[in-house]
């Protein structure tokens, strides 16, 4: 049972097949939300998200092409910081084409890993963010859901975007942005 003023994580995959040629490709997206709406967050709840957003909106300013790929980690990794919350760092984002969760991985935290974006890749930036150590266990039931090993809160939020010659364009915002 949820209770209102409870956050869950709505993660979203799109599978799309090409006519008769068996190729499939897939989009991502995902959101942390209220039960009960807006209205009903708790002040820690109500941070907690706007953090874990403001840390993927860094995340995509900090793409572009040939811009490194650890930027994102760095960026993701700042607001973090400035919030006192940690990282769940075993989730990351991906790419995004005929396999689920292709290469590039997207580490999300602060490192030193090599690579840049080059126009016309496709990927997520999808920051967890928690109040606690960021350890988690698979609920083995559906074999998908993480739950904190300490009890404490988390949110995650997602956006596939595109590297593109100019920049970076978003592909599951929606609205008017």
């Amino acid at each position: 049972m949820l209770l209102e003023g409870t956050i869950v994580n709505l993660d979203i995959t799109l599978y799309v097949r090409l006519g008769e040629t068996g190729l499939c490709y897939h989009g991502d997206t995902s959101t942390t939300v209220a039960v009960g709406g807006e209205k009903t967050l708790s002040p820690q709840s109500r941070r907690l998200i706007e953090a874990t957003k403001m840390a993927l909106d860094a995340g995509i300013a900090a793409c572009g092409p040939f811009k490194p790929y650890n930027g994102i980690g760095k960026a993701i990794s700042s607001v973090a910081r400035e919030y006192g919350m940690n990282i769940v760092k075993e989730l990351g984002g991906h790419g995004i084409g005929k396999e689920y969760h292709q290469y590039p991985i997207i580490v999300q935290y602060d490192n030193d890993d090599a690579g840049e974006m080059v126009p016309g890749t496709v990927f997520t930036i999808e920051p967890c963010l928690t109040e606690g150590s960021g350890q988690y266990e698979t609920d083995p039931a559906d074999g998908w859901s993480l739950y904190s090993v300490d009890g404490a809160r988390g949110a995650q939020e997602e956006h596939t975007v595109l590297i593109t010659d100019t920049g970076v364009e978003v592909l599951t915002r929606i609205g008017k942005d």
